[in-house]
């Protein structure tokens, strides 16, 4: 990088201006070439993840029936792979200033449909653990329709182009419009879903009369494991979002957007694979292959032993499995939320 830095510094020198000016557009210089090489790797992460996943992906969705559950696994991860290239594009490509007045609009109108579907992923599991209320469903309902509300109006009236110093041509990219703080709401509007979703879960898991259930231990942790990290990121974004020069504060945005993808892909591929092992490995013989499990889908017992018998919180439901209830002391928690959901139960 110190020599990008020194080419940064050449290139504002040659403009002649004021010492202080100079400083600045080599700054806003760098900070665009960061935010490129940054989007870049994340993109190449999320590229990377979906191979290696495609094995088990192709076991355990392609193969499938069509349900909700496969329908948004297969939007947030072909088209959040379309939608993050063609930003990707819009960060590297070069365009003048009037083209890009159009064009930074799709950067948060694209992305928003990826993060939508994460969270009606998250809103499900959180409807089937707490026993298919109706009340649930209809306040997370609302929810997810005020969020997309919010988020489109953040993508078409929120985000403001970020212009680059003397240049005339170069990235089109977008931040919040100067003295406002409206796209910081862009990443705490997931959050504080999250948290509404997590805030159930746990209130579900105090109310069970014991914590012995190996099925409630795997979804509660997982749960967690996904809110930990995406609230994490979505909050550094927001607070750089706040940041005086607006090169910097769209720098994390890839980060989030892909971790969310990435987290959420994993975690349907993770229970839907440990739902198949279970059933090749409990109602089948053993000659008949089950779908391949990646390692981060196999269970774990005390001992560290690899184990097929664990069981996690399946979005499926089978045709030979007649229930898939877990039964902690005589309170149930319904696992089969793609059923569940279709029932209206």
């Amino acid at each position: 990088m110190s020599g990008m830095d020194e080419v940064n510094q050449i290139a504002a020198a040659s403009i002649g201006a004021d010492p202080v000016t100079t400083e600045l557009i080599a700054t806003s210089f760098g900070l665009l070439h960061v935010l490129q090489v940054y989007t870049s790797a994340m993109m190449a992460v999320a590229v990377w993840d979906w191979l290696v996943c495609l094995k088990v992906e192709y076991d355990v969705i392609w193969k499938a029936r069509w349900r909700p559950i496969k329908m948004l696994y297969l939007w947030i991860r072909y088209y959040g792979l379309i939608a993050y290239g063609l930003n990707l594009w819009l960060f590297n490509a070069n365009f003048t200033v009037e083209q890009c007045k159009s064009l930074h609009y799709i950067i948060a109108a694209t992305c928003m449909w990826v993060t939508l579907g994460s969270e009606a992923i998250l809103a499900m599991r959180t409807y089937a653990f707490l026993g298919c209320k109706r009340w649930t469903a209809v306040v997370l309902s609302v929810m997810l329709v005020g969020e997309c509300g919010f988020l489109l109006y953040v993508a078409i009236g929120g985000v403001h182009q970020t212009i680059l110093p003397v240049v005339t041509r170069g990235p089109c990219t977008a931040s919040d419009a100067p003295g406002k703080h409206v796209v910081s709401g862009y990443w705490l509007a997931p959050v504080a879903f999250d948290l509404f979703c997590t805030f159930l879960t746990l209130w579900k898991v105090f109310t069970l009369q014991t914590w012995g259930s190996r099925l409630v231990k795997l979804f509660v942790s997982e749960g967690l494991f996904y809110f930990i990290l995406v609230a994490g990121v979505n909050v550094l974004n927001a607070i750089f979002m706040f940041q005086s020069n607006a090169n910097i504060q769209n720098i994390n945005c890839f980060l989030a957007l892909i971790l969310t993808q990435v987290l959420c892909c994993r975690l349907v591929l993770n229970l839907r694979a440990q739902a198949q092992s279970s059933l090749h490995s409990g109602g089948t013989s053993a000659t008949t292959k089950g779908p391949t499990i990646p390692a981060f889908a196999r269970p774990q017992d005390t001992a560290g032993m690899m184990t097929t018998n664990t069981v996690n919180i399946p979005l499926e439901r089978f045709n030979d499995v007649t229930d898939s209830d877990d039964t902690s002391y005589g309170v149930k928690v319904h696992v089969s939320v793609e059923r569940d959901v279709e029932n209206g139960r």
